[in-house]
């Protein structure tokens, strides 16, 4: 004998209702803890005890961290462990412990092959091997992928962050973060001279930089010249050129350069094969040495003090051994 089946017993779905988002959920729960992670990304779970900003996008995980943060432990803990009598705080830790310390071995096992896995995740990844089925989906579009770390990762393309100023939406958190803080972070270092603001005060002080230079201006001293600088080495250089007429000469070409680096890189760009006059081979010319011809020992022995032997002679010095 069948029965008809309730309206009231049937499941019943729970549609996303933004557009362009098909997901569906069986508890209204889950449709809420969706409409804030995926559509606004503010975590809706925030917990109320005084003095925490913590907040958590699943109901379940908040009320963990409030057993685990916020409650005292009694001595009548009733999540204890039945093997080792360690305690608890949550349901969710002593299932953890018992799986990490306690547990003989895998428990999720392939109907096809045998193969043991220690998560059921990797289980339905294994699946695509027998029955070419990709086991998880995503919930925001019709794509499906073989392990939950690809599902994961394309989720990611499906993450918003909308700027509360200026209703701007990235699909990028470091996008996001660079629009905040070039936008709507508050400028706090502004110039008395022309009102303008920075952010760093690294970039005010070289902006400072800029009004100094105007107002302290390099200007020639001789007579009908004009020039300025805002640099006093380049003053000097002018003066040096054009006014005192102190060239550097190069050996080669006998070409007039301005300073000693110009005449360098011109000896190294232009000149680098022409023949070196004779006065020049002189000057390059390595001088004798000093020491020439005479005897040179190691640094060891003239720590020793052993006399050191000159041409044939052959002098053994006098060791006394100290013992």
């Amino acid at each position: 004998m069948t029965y008809p089946i309730m309206e009231d017993q049937q499941k019943k779905l729970h549609n996303c209702p933004h557009d362009g988002c098909t997901a569906s959920f069986s508890r209204p729960y889950r449709l809420t803890d969706h409409l804030f992670s995926a559509h606004t990304n503010v975590k809706a779970y925030a917990c109320k005890e005084e003095g925490c900003d913590k907040s958590y996008s699943n109901k379940s995980h908040l009320i963990r961290h409030v057993n685990s943060a916020h409650k005292k432990v009694g001595n009548d803990m009733i999540y204890s462990c039945p093997t080792c009598m360690k305690n608890y705080v949550n349901r969710q830790n002593l299932k953890r412990h018992i799986k990490e310390h306690h547990s003989s071995g895998t428990s999720f096992s392939c109907d096809f092959c045998r193969t043991v896995f220690k998560r059921k995740s990797q289980l339905k990844a294994h699946l695509y091997q027998h029955t070419g089925l990709k086991s998880f989906s995503c919930e925001l579009c019709p794509r499906d992928f073989v392990t939950y770390l690809e599902k994961k990762r394309h989720l990611r393309r499906h993450k918003k962050y909308g700027c509360s100023d200026c209703k701007l939406v990235f699909d990028v958190w470091s996008k996001y973060q660079k629009h905040r803080k070039m936008e709507h972070d508050p400028k706090e270092f502004i110039c008395n001279e022309c009102k303008r603001s920075f952010k760093k005060r690294c970039h005010i002080l070289r902006h400072l930089k800029l009004h100094d230079v105007k107002q302290a201006l390099y200007k020639c001293p001789y007579e009908n010249c004009n020039r300025t600088y805002t640099r006093n080495t380049n003053l000097k250089t002018h003066i040096m050129i054009n006014h005192l007429q102190i060239k550097f000469e190069c050996h080669m070409c006998k070409a007039q350069l301005s300073s000693k680096a110009v005449l360098d890189r011109h000896i190294k760009s232009q000149c680098p094969n022409k023949e070196i006059s004779r006065e020049q081979k002189e000057l390059r010319e390595r001088k004798k040495r000093k020491d020439l011809g005479s005897v040179k020992g190691s640094l060891a022995v003239k720590l020793t003090g052993i006399p050191i032997c000159n041409g044939s002679a052959n002098i053994t010095p006098d060791l006394t051994v100290v013992t």
